[in-house]
């Protein structure tokens, strides 16, 4: 039983601390956790400590997002496979929104994506250049 709650564990920290550098024009702007698997998307953001001010959540695949036992409002983008922001939202507490098209959405702490100046039309990409 304790193997098993050490290897839970270490998994757990590998996300947490294995995080996604995003950048616009270059520059990096977020350090993101990547919900790439259905176990990670399923928990979201319910199981991470709250984001800061360069935090952010990756959830792809993903075409919708609902903010169901969110506490705060957060910002989203939605990006198409080659990092597009089709969309740009700020999503209050107990709602859902979608947008086709996408298949990979940022969630950041409300407010993040006015002060980082993104926009539709601009590219969103990982340190390494390209989503996957």
């Amino acid at each position: 039983m304790i193997l098993g709650r050490i290897a839970i564990q270490g998994r757990i920290n590998a996300y947490l601390n294995d995080k996604v550098t995003l950048c616009r024009l270059g520059a990096p702007l977020l350090f993101a956790y990547d919900a790439n698997t259905f176990l990670r998307r399923l928990r979201g953001l319910h199981g991470l400590p709250p984001l800061g001010p360069t935090d952010a959540l990756i959830i792809r695949p993903c075409t919708s997002i609902h903010t169901f036992g969110l506490k705060q409002p957060i910002d989203i983008i939605f990006l198409n496979r080659d990092g597009i922001i089709l969309k740009k939202a700020s999503v209050v507490p107990q709602r859902a929104t979608v947008c086709w098209g996408a298949t990979i959405v940022v969630e950041m702490a409300h407010g993040t994506a006015d002060r980082l100046g993104l926009a539709v039309g601009q590219q969103f990409l990982p340190v390494q250049g390209q989503w996957e």
